[in-house]
């Protein structure tokens, strides 16, 4: 595959976490893709929501052009840019394939949303932000644990049992969206939510430390201890 001739300048403006941003930082990453890390601290962040596209982060800038929102579109712009570049992250041949993949993905995550969302922000969920909600948050998120979690993940390990990555023997911006989200299922800053929560799941396990141990993706992680 020819590397392409000309990579644009790209600016990924988000908070100093990893978030919904960290797929595309892994995207542009693996790419070999340069690319400027601006991350707002939260104190100035109501100051800038007002200039933001729909009010949210990240924003992706390419060229000093006006900034993009949306991160799934940046995933898959990043995706193109990296398969243009050598990396085939999201070649044409595997559209339907990464397509997919990244819908099982958005499953996950949608089960995955509301065990992180009771404790962060009660109140969009109906209950009193006030109110001791600690009851409601282990009950939520041990549910999740013990049903939606072996539900998903024993799909995920029938799906690479096969390959050791999602879409085949190479990882797509499906891992790079899939592996945060299970990085931070076990990173054990989630209360309710062990951090063996995949001990039960020797492949799920065994395919997330492959591509944390991708020399790209381990040379990011480094850079930012």
């Amino acid at each position: 595959m020819h590397a392409s001739k000309t990579i644009p300048k790209i600016v990924l403006t988000y908070f100093n976490i990893q978030g919904v941003a960290e797929k595309v930082r892994l995207a542009l990453t693996l790419g070999n893709i340069p690319f400027q890390d601006t991350r707002i601290p939260f104190p100035e962040w109501p100051a800038i929501k007002p200039t933001t596209p729909y009010g949210q982060l990240p924003l992706m800038t390419i060229d000093d052009a006006p900034p993009f929102a949306q991160s799934a579109a940046m995933l898959r712009y990043a995706g193109k840019l990296a398969t243009s570049n050598g990396c085939p992250l999201y070649p044409d041949e595997d559209y339907l394939k990464i397509e997919e993949a990244l819908g099982f993905v958005s499953d996950i995550q949608r089960a995955w949303r509301i065990p992180v969302q009771v404790g962060m922000d009660p109140a969009s969920l109906g209950h009193d932000p006030s109110a001791d909600n600690s009851d409601v948050v282990k009950k939520v998120r041990s549910d999740f644990v013990a049903n939606a979690l072996p539900k998903y993940f024993t799909f995920l390990t029938a799906k690479l049992a096969s390959s050791p990555y999602l879409c085949g023997s190479h990882p797509t911006i499906a891992d790079c969206e899939l592996v945060p989200v299970l990085n931070r299922m076990t990173c054990g800053q989630v209360d309710h939510v062990p951090t063996t929560c995949l001990d039960d799941f020797p492949t799920v396990q065994e395919y997330v430390a492959r591509f944390m141990e991708l020399e790209a993706v381990k040379a990011w992680y480094e850079s930012q201890a």
